[in-house]
C-alpha cells in the first residue's frame, strides 16, 4: 500500500503552501491500496472535507479520484499528483485477457488444424466362410490326432504291461514244472532193488 503524507511540512509527499498557518503540517494521510482503492485520514485542526462534508479525525474514509477532497477550505487535493494506479490495473488487466485470447485462439487454432482429420477407421476385414470352416475342420482334426495318439500309447502301454506280467506267470509256472520232473530222474536212475521173494517150506 502506497501512503501520501499532505500538509505544509516540507517532508510530506503533497505539500500546500500556506502562509496563514490554517492548514496542518500533517494536515492527512492518502492511502493507495495496489487494488487502486483509496481512503483518506484527516489528522489536522482545522478538518478536511470530502464533497463538502467534514471528515472524522483518524478515521479511514473511502475516496475515488471523482471526489473533491479540501483541507480547511483552502485548498484542494490535485489527483494529478497521485498515480493513477486504478488505471494500471485496468491497462495490466487488458493486456492479460488479451493474452489468454491470443493463447486460446492458438490453441484452438492448432487443434483445429492438426485434428481436422479424423482418424481412419480398421477396415473390416472380409473373411471367406469356406476358408473358415476349412480352418476349424483342420484345427479339429489335429486335435483329434492328438488324442488318438494319446489313447494309442496309453493301450500300448497297457498292453506291454500285460505281456510282461503274463510272462513273468508262465516262467513261475514252468520253474513249478521242472521240479518234480528232477525226482523222477532221480527214480529212473537208481535201480529198484528186488525184494527177495518167501521160500516155501514143503513138509
Amino acid at each position: 500500500m502506497k501512503v501520501y503524507s499532505i500538509g505544509r511540512d516540507a517532508a510530506c509527499n503533497i505539500v500546500i503552501d500556506d502562509n496563514s498557518d490554517v492548514i496542518s503540517r500533517r494536515h492527512a494521510i492518502l492511502n493507495v491500496a495496489p487494488s487502486g482503492k483509496m481512503t483518506i485520514v484527516d489528522q489536522s485542526h482545522n478538518g478536511t472535507y470530502v464533497n463538502g462534508i467534514r471528515i472524522s479525525s483518524n478515521v479511514p474514509v473511502p475516496v475515488t479520484r471523482k471526489d473533491n477532497i479540501s483541507f480547511a477550505h483552502v485548498a484542494r487535493l490535485d489527483w494529478n499528483q497521485i498515480p493513477n494506479t486504478s488505471g494500471a490495473i485496468v491497462r495490466w488487466s487488458i493486456i492479460g485477457v488479451i493474452a489468454v485470447l491470443l493463447v486460446a485462439g492458438g490453441a484452438w487454432g492448432f487443434f483445429t488444424w492438426f485434428g481436422s482429420e479424423a482418424p481412419e477407421e480398421p477396415v473390416p476385414v472380409a473373411v471367406d466362410s469356406t476358408e473358415l470352416k476349412n480352418e476349424q475342420q483342420r484345427i479339429a482334426e489335429q486335435e483329434k490326432h492328438i488324442q488318438d495318439s494319446i489313447a494309442k500309447h496309453v493301450q500300448d502301454s497297457i498292453e506291454k504291461a500285460q505281456k510282461e506280467a503274463a510272462e513273468k506267470a508262465a516262467t513261475k509256472k514252468n520253474v513249478k514244472k521242472a521240479e518234480p520232473k528232477k525226482d523222477n530222474a532221480k527214480e529212473k536212475a537208481e535201480p529198484k532193488k528186488e525184494e527177495p521173494k518167501p521160500t516155501r517150506v514143503r513138509g
